[in-house]
């Protein structure tokens, strides 16, 4: 079976079926728009989601990409990213939900002024709030927070990336928040949305795995859909939107106090996405240990030397090593074999004879030696933000890679209906 990232057409079928899912979305916004979902009563928001969620951003990919590409949905969710992160990941994705929150608040905030300054006037809800009960909150959390976590994610950071690594990582972290902010059809959702799914994205490629982002989107909806329900019960964390207005100051120390907090927010998430790059790099860096050297006692890389020999191979060569499939792109020679010398205790399969400098790990003494072959002498040079870059998002084959305007056809057909149906917001907001 043909490995679905390495098949030609999956740019142009990944913008196709995408711009099949947002056609799918404006009309059933039409649909709605129009009351014919109002049978459902009180239930309408959630029959809507349900469409748009399961049967539109996860049925109708999952079935084409089954059916183009003759994939079973295992090989598909593997190609998606569905891969496992260790439990700090997890735990540094949980923060950075709780950062993307406060991220939300202050883009929303900074670009409703801005079209509010040029006439838009946001529709208010009026109305006196009453109590919502726990099922309707847990319902909320289920059509709110649990499936568009699941399913959007499905969609942007699986589909829209596994087929966008042909155009190159920034391309694809730019497209895929554009289609992501689009899709929401409204134009005060788009702005936020594209700044957050570029980092939901971003994260996505740093962490080799889908499940952050999930994570992250389900924390930031769970905390909209908690915060609602606090302020109608009188719950804790009900006052939050009062207390961030911070009313009572005054402008120059709210200001003041607004930088600060950008600043610390902005600073979290950064520090968040450098420390779930080192820990997954950490986690490639054994594999690929694993995997080059034959190691599988983890001690061995304790020894300095092990692990500056393996380090320089790793950097040396990283740019051509495919993580995701172990894939070292290095012919392993099929008569590769150790001559184990009688009295060095040297074990003969912890040795690979690859097109890089060959490891020799010692058992008992700590010792790595590196064979004497014309090729292997590694430069060690001072890392440069270029090649900072080039680790945190890696460069591949394709990143100047120009498609063709089949390939892309769809994707400029998503990118102008998306607009056509934001800008309309605008100009309806203008009255």
């Amino acid at each position: 079976m043909e490995d679905l990232l390495k098949n030609n057409n999956r740019l142009f079928w990944c913008n196709l079926c995408y711009f099949i899912i947002l056609t799918l979305f404006v009309i059933l916004r039409i649909i709605s728009s129009a009351g014919w979902l109002n049978f459902a009563g009180d239930y309408t928001d959630a029959l809507f989601t349900f469409f748009t969620q399961i049967l539109i951003l996860f049925a109708v990919p999952l079935f084409m990409y089954t059916v183009v590409f003759k994939q079973k949905p295992s090989q598909i969710f593997k190609a998606f990213g569905y891969r496992k992160i260790s439990f700090k990941v997890a735990m540094c994705s949980i923060g950075m939900g709780f950062v993307a929150f406060f991220i939300i608040i202050f883009v929303s905030t900074f670009f409703s002024i801005f079209i509010q300054m040029l006439g838009y006037k946001p529709y208010l809800a009026y109305g006196e709030s009453s109590q919502v009960s726990i099922w309707s909150f847990l319902l909320s959390m289920l059509t709110v927070a649990v499936m568009p976590a699941l399913f959007e994610e499905f969609s942007h950071r699986g589909m829209l990336l596994s087929g966008f690594n042909k155009v190159g990582s920034i391309r694809a972290i730019v497209l895929s928040g554009l289609l992501f902010g689009l899709m929401h059809l409204n134009i005060n959702q788009f702005f936020y949305a594209f700044v957050i799914g570029m980092l939901l994205a971003t994260v996505a490629l740093i962490t080799r795995s889908i499940w952050p982002s999930v994570i992250i989107h389900f924390i930031n909806n769970g905390l909209n859909t908690y915060l609602d329900y606090a302020s109608t019960n009188n719950l804790f964390g009900g006052n939050f939107n009062e207390v961030i207005s911070m009313g009572d100051i005054n402008i120059l120390l709210r200001f003041l106090l607004y930088i600060f907090v950008i600043f610390i927010v902005v600073y979290c998430c950064v520090w968040l996405l450098i420390k779930m790059f080192t820990l997954t790099k950490k986690e490639q860096f054994y594999k690929f240990a694993k995997e080059f050297a034959g190691i599988k006692d983890p001690n061995q890389l304790v020894d300095v030397d092990n692990m500056n020999e393996l380090l320089k191979i790793y950097l040396s060569e990283g740019k051509s090593i495919d993580f995701d499939l172990m894939n070292l792109n290095t012919k392993k020679q099929s008569d590769n074999q150790m001559i184990d010398k009688e009295g060095d205790n040297v074990d003969s399969s912890k040795v690979i004879e690859s097109n890089v400098p060959q490891v020799v790990i010692k058992k008992d003494s700590n010792v790595v030696q590196e064979p004497n072959h014309s090729n292997s002498n590694v430069n060690v040079r001072k890392v440069t933000l270029t090649q900072v870059m080039d680790l945190i998002l890696p460069k591949s084959e394709y990143d100047k890679y120009k498609p063709t305007f089949k390939e892309n056809f769809f994707l400029y057909c998503s990118i102008f209906l998306g607009s056509v149906v934001t800008i309309m917001t605008f100009i309806w907001g203008l009255f």
